[in-house]
């Protein structure tokens, strides 16, 4: 009688240990307004709901093409609503490929106070307030360090420094090689609980779960209110440009579990087993 009622309390206590690990996961709701993907992406007047797009971007039915491989090409597309969460996640997917050994500039995904619409950033606004992540396609400082991915910060007072490549400027990076893949490439961004993490998915293969942690920081704190953009951007040169295609921006808000559900847990199993000894007492 005693191991059966060990079993059970055994029992009892991993149901609430998998509980525990499963609450602490943020709940996810798709943010239609903040999101956008095909097929049917334009309207019949070539609008995107609940975005605007222009500069050299060219929206279709199935994409963005937020520049197309000519020389000096700037596009950008943003969203017209504000994000009011405080914990989010977006995955951007997109193509970048070009004929050319190498590429220029870069694609730039924002979250920032103001549509920062065509600047020298990317093709997007210098000097912004909020996030940007730099995918770099051209090696402006000459140290071998390009394609590269690279987050940044600004408080609406820096200047991005497109000599040094923004190294120095940076909150962090990787190296990865986005041009010219089999598959879409996609960028991961959360924002939750003042950690930011970018994971990125290098496009080699259709696995759409084979992400890859580029930068993770605590203590990041950005504005409320935001709104999401995309720009991009080809260089002077001939040789080295790229089409800039925009898949899809897909937008979820986070949620942080509600502690109190494990509070009345905690309390309820305490008193089962405090029962239960009970009884095993008077056996």
């Amino acid at each position: 009688m005693a191991v059966g009622m060990d079993v059970v309390l055994a029992g009892c206590t991993l149901i609430f240990a998998v509980y525990s690990v499963t609450a602490e996961l943020p709940r996810k709701k798709f943010e239609y307004k903040l999101s956008l993907k095909g097929p049917h992406l334009i309207q019949s007047d070539g609008s995107i709901p609940f975005w605007t797009h222009g500069g050299n971007a060219i929206a279709s039915d199935q994409s963005i093409r937020v520049t197309p491989s000519l020389r000096s090409q700037k596009g950008w597309v943003w969203s017209k609503n504000t994000n009011p969460h405080e914990h989010w996640e977006v995955e951007a997917t997109f193509r970048i490929s070009g004929r050319g050994r190498v590429g220029a500039d870069g694609l730039a995904i924002w979250y920032t106070t103001q549509q920062g619409m065509d600047g020298p950033v990317f093709g997007g606004k210098d000097q912004w307030n909020g996030l940007g992540v730099f995918f770099d396609s051209f090696d402006n400082d000459g140290q071998h360090n390009n394609p590269y991915v690279m987050v940044m910060l600004n408080d609406g007072t820096k200047q991005y420094d497109h000599n040094s490549d923004g190294q120095h400027q940076q909150l962090g990076g990787c190296l990865r090689d986005f041009r010219n893949k089999p598959f879409p490439v996609k960028a991961k961004i959360e924002y939750y609980k003042n950690a930011l993490t970018l994971s990125i998915h290098n496009g080699m293969t259709n696995n759409k779960d084979d992400y890859e942690i580029c930068v993770r920081a605590e203590n990041v704190n950005l504005p409320r209110n935001g709104y999401f953009g995309v720009s991009a951007a080809t260089g002077g040169l001939a040789g080295a440009v790229d089409d800039h295609d925009l898949v899809s921006f897909i937008t979820h808000s986070l949620t942080v579990p509600v502690t109190g559900v494990c509070i009345i847990y905690t309390t309820f199993f305490g008193m089962v087993h405090l029962f239960l000894y009970k009884i095993l007492d008077l056996l």
